[in-house]
């Protein structure tokens, strides 16, 4: 499969989904974060545990995960093996599985064009297929 054409060509689309996705995540809008998200994508969490997006969305739901607060640190456009992804860091306030701390989190956000495209939750005309998260 060909890698899609990076959205840094699009005046900054990956970057601004995934300020989209930072947003969302805070306010707790699952709605608004399926429309950022194939529906197959996977979260692969600092601990390693990859989390399909129907739990992930579920366990936010919940209260399981509860996002209180990100602060932008920044977020590049970049690819991995020729594929297009947005290397977003921020300052992450969560309770993750009852723990609550403040992370240095980046989300490596992996972008592919949005079927949908234009839709009011997700302007962008992308999606994520793929997100890791890790430290930094």
């Amino acid at each position: 499969m060909k890698p899609p054409v990076h959205p840094a060509d699009s005046e900054g689309a990956s970057i601004r989904l995934y300020r989209l996705l930072c947003d969302a995540m805070v306010a707790a809008d699952t709605a608004a974060i399926d429309a950022l998200l194939t529906e197959d994508c996977v979260l692969t969490h600092m601990t390693g545990y990859p989390q399909p997006k129907v739990e992930w969305l579920s366990d936010i739901r919940d209260g399981t995960l509860t996002y209180h607060s990100s602060q932008f640190v920044s977020a590049e456009p970049d690819t991995i093996d020729a594929f297009p992804v947005v290397r977003g860091r921020s300052r992450t306030n969560a309770t993750v599985w009852g723990v609550r701390g403040t992370w240095n989190l980046q989300i490596v956000g992996y972008v592919v064009p949005d079927p949908a495209a234009s839709t009011a939750r997700n302007p962008t005309g992308w999606r994520f297929s793929r997100l890791d998260a890790s430290r930094f």
